[in-house]
């Protein structure tokens, strides 16, 4: 299988309900030394983003104009804006991400991710 959509089918499952309200699901995606730079600017790891599991299903968030970079044999950074509702009614926000990809063992796992909000329109 082709590698970018791999790793655009792992990030794609990371906005998922059904991985994000699953630690198991998500230490599979998600490397042990996972960090994250939020759009609020909150700075976390892997198991305060376990502890603090979602339960709304109603979250939705749709990924836009992908730009998939290679950085080494074993690290991929994904670059992409995200529009996320927090339910049907909402007209969401926008914000651009980056998230790297490493290679661990034979899976790879998200090592970092970022969000930045930003202002677009449809």
């Amino acid at each position: 299988m082709d590698l970018q959509k791999v790793i655009l089918e792992k990030e794609i499952a990371l906005t998922t309900f059904e991985v994000r309200n699953n630690a198991d699901l998500q230490c599979e995606l998600l490397s042990l030394e996972f960090k994250e730079i939020g759009a609020s600017g909150d700075y976390f790891g892997l198991r305060e983003l376990v502890e603090d599991l979602p339960d709304d299903q109603s979250w939705h968030c749709h990924i836009q104009d992908v730009e998939y970079r290679q950085i080494a044999p074993d690290v991929i950074q994904l670059v992409y804006i995200a529009l996320i509702k927090q339910d049907e009614s909402d007209t969401g926000t926008y914000s651009r991400r980056s998230s790297i990809w490493r290679k661990e063992g034979s899976n790879w796992k998200m090592w970092f991710h970022q969000g930045t909000k930003v202002a677009l329109s449809d």
